[in-house]
């Protein structure tokens, strides 16, 4: 008889035990069941194992693949070690134990309660005990949720992940602090946003500088989360739709000896001017990483002088079907690796696309042990802008609560309306100030559009006609200055309801508006008020002689601290130290070296004005160019009104977007 054994661990199991007792108690399952085979003289032909999985869950991956056996007839026995553990449902318990298994004449046996599905007198036992763990599911599911709204009105966090930019607190984890690597990424985001830049342009920066995605920042710290949010790891064999990839290859030494020059190839089943390949990462000077125009490569016609080397950031030509890795050498119990980005632009014939493998050493098939993975790339994205943008956490509010699951039998995630939103303020430190998030928000409301560069135009949503109210727009094509004309939007009606029919030229706009923005400027400017202001903030000096000192210990320390940091960073890419380590040391060493240079600023900002006691002009800033920025935050609109015919003029009046500080 052909016996499948299933084992799972679920998440009130992890609540309870040690790791070393999860451990045991896996072991003790597969144990009791094997021993249990062995004495019925079953042939056990599989195990199956489930870990972080509840037994209400429908989605159990190997739970199905088990399920999948059945019902192709390769299982006659499933052996647990109590219902519990096959499933808390009730559905799936009548589902599979009492119909389908007797349809694929399938016997379901537990070992400590005895169910057998084959006897008749343990089914009302089954049904009692299906009965009884889904109402135990169902309490602590209800028991869960008011725990978790208790902790959400009490402003603590209960997500399963930090969102980016924050960490969970080592010592609470209902608790954010800031995550120092990325959070200057996100500052980044908020002022290059209200600078002009659309939404589109600022995840493409981001995405040409190889600046991580969140998804790809949280893997590389070694979270699980997935995207869609599902606990399936993704891990590809071949590469058939449009989008991104990561290819990564390792490379192990299980073999006594030690091996040196040796070449390996990586083929790709077929070419295709779509696929482009750029090399990102590799084990240091240990790999060196080649490609060739020709075709039929082997190892008794491979010269590595005639092929050319690939550096990191390197694109490969769409014409290479092959790809050399020499690796100068290789240590018993040693991995090498290397990463390649991989983006298909097109697939309409529908090309499968997957890599071959040979290895030669010494002009013979070696069996050297490697791992492949391809996954998806997540790369930043306009959604993903916008969500940092709106987004709370970031001027220290929790918002919780916006989505739920329907039930703990079914997870499909439902929206919350806003009155069910649970807010707490001021619960961790923030990022962004307020005032600069608010701005972007009422950016965000404009629902202003990028130019073809990417940027957003200073005048976007500001400019309104002064008769219908309707926003002015561009009419025509831009010169060569980059101007154009301005007209009423009522225009596109073919001049229905409004009389302001007449263009205005762009430049013109731009050059009235500077003039009045720069008197705005020079009006409100006071020179006595900036002066007070200084000496208030004047610091308390010691002498020359000891802030030169310092500011000689200083620079020394920085330039010892700045020659530290390479060498860390030589160390993370030769794999001595992991990578949980290096971004532990990194972040610790760009923050004393942040602390130094303020030091060092501070320092000569005063020996400079210690030596120069007078009194300097101040020169008053002029705007030269209309900058989104100044735009957004002094002007509330712009209203044109219609052409006089008779005095040749017309009026422009700016609306100033004055508060009462």
């Amino acid at each position: 008889m052909r016996v499948a054994l299933y084992l799972r661990l679920s998440d009130e199991d992890h609540d309870k035990l040690t790791k070393e007792e999860l451990s045991e108690s896996i072991k003790n399952q597969e144990s009791m069941l094997k021993n249990y085979a062995i004495e019925n003289q079953w042939n056990v032909v599989g195990i199956y194992q489930d870990e972080d999985y509840s037994g209400a869950d429908r989605d159990r991956p190997n739970f199905n693949k088990m399920i999948k056996e059945c019902e192709m007839g390769n299982i006659d026995i499933v052996l647990v070690k109590t219902q519990s553990r096959f499933a808390r449902d009730i559905e799936l318990i009548d589902k599979y134990v009492h119909n389908k298994f007797y349809e694929w004449n399938v016997r379901f046996i537990t070992y400590l309660e005895k169910i057998d599905n084959t006897r008749k007198e343990t089914k009302k036992t089954s049904q009692i005990t299906s009965m009884v763990d889904e109402w135990y599911i169902e309490d602590t599911s209800i028991n869960i949720r008011a725990t978790l709204k208790s902790k959400r009105e009490n402003g603590e966090f209960t997500g399963s992940f930090a969102p980016y930019g924050y960490q969970k607190d080592p010592e609470n984890k209902n608790h954010l602090i800031i995550d120092n690597v990325v959070a200057p990424i996100i500052k980044r985001i908020y002022v290059d946003y209200l600078k002009g830049d659309s939404l589109k342009k600022i995840s493409d920066c981001l995405n040409q500088e190889n600046i991580l995605s969140p998804l790809e920042y949280k893997r590389l710290n070694g979270s699980k989360l997935q995207i869609p949010l599902t606990k399936r790891f993704e891990n590809y064999q071949s590469i058939k739709q449009v989008g991104n990839y990561k290819l990564d290859v390792i490379y192990y030494n299980n073999e006594r000896e030690r091996k040196k020059d040796l070449i390996t190839y990586q083929y790709l089943s077929s070419t295709n001017n779509h696929l482009i390949y750029t090399l990102q990462n590799y084990s240091s000077n240990k790999i060196d990483l080649y490609y060739s125009l020709c075709q039929n490569i082997n190892e008794k016609n491979f010269k590595l002088k005639e092929w050319r080397k690939i550096k990191k950031g390197d694109s490969l030509p769409t014409s290479v079907n092959c790809i050399a890795i020499h690796i100068k050498d290789l240590q018993y119990k040693q991995a090498i690796f290397y990463q390649f980005d991989i983006e298909l632009k097109e697939n309409k014939c529908h090309n499968e696309y997957f890599f071959i493998f040979h290895h030669y050493l010494n002009n013979k098939l070696s069996n050297l042990n490697f791992d492949i993975k391809i996954r998806k790339k997540y790369k930043w994205s306009i959604q993903t802008i916008k969500n940092i943008l709106t987004n709370e956490f970031y001027i220290g509010n929790l918002v919780q609560f916006k989505s739920t699951h329907v039930s703990y039998k079914n997870h499909t995630v439902i929206h919350n309306n806003k009155s069910k939103w649970i807010r707490a303020n001021n619960t961790h430190e923030a990022i962004i100030e307020s005032e600069i998030w608010n701005k972007v928000q009422n950016k965000l409301k404009s629902n202003t559009r990028s130019t073809k560069n990417g940027n957003i135009h200073p005048l976007s949503n500001k400019v309104f006609c002064s008769e219908c109210n309707k926003s002015f727009i561009k009419c025509g094509k831009s010169n060569s200055n980059g101007y154009s004309y301005l007209c009423c939007r009522d225009k596109l009606e073919k001049w229905k309801n409004c009389n302001n029919k007449k263009y205005i030229n762009e430049k013109i706009m731009h050059t009235f508006l500077l003039e009045k923005i720069n008197n705005f400027i020079h009006t409100f400017f006071d020179e006595a008020e900036f002066r007070k202001l200084e000496r208030k903030h004047q610091p308390v000096f010691e002498s020359n002689t000891s802030q030169e000192q310092e500011l000689n210990f200083l620079q020394g320390k920085l330039q010892s601290k700045n020659k530290y940091f390479t060498n860390l960073y030589e160390s993370y890419t030769k794999g001595i130290l992991n990578q949980q380590e290096f971004l532990m040391l990194k972040t610790k060493y760009q923050n004393e070296i942040e602390i130094l240079k303020k030091r060092i600023n501070t320092i000569t900002y005063n020996i400079t004005t210690t030596n120069n006691p007078k009194k300097k002009k101040i020169n008053i800033p002029t705007l030269e160019n209309l900058d989104s920025s100044f735009i957004n935050t002094f002007i509330d609109k712009i209203l044109i009104s219609p052409y006089d015919k008779n005095n040749n003029t017309r009026k422009i009046e700016i609306i100033w977007n004055l508060t009462k500080e």
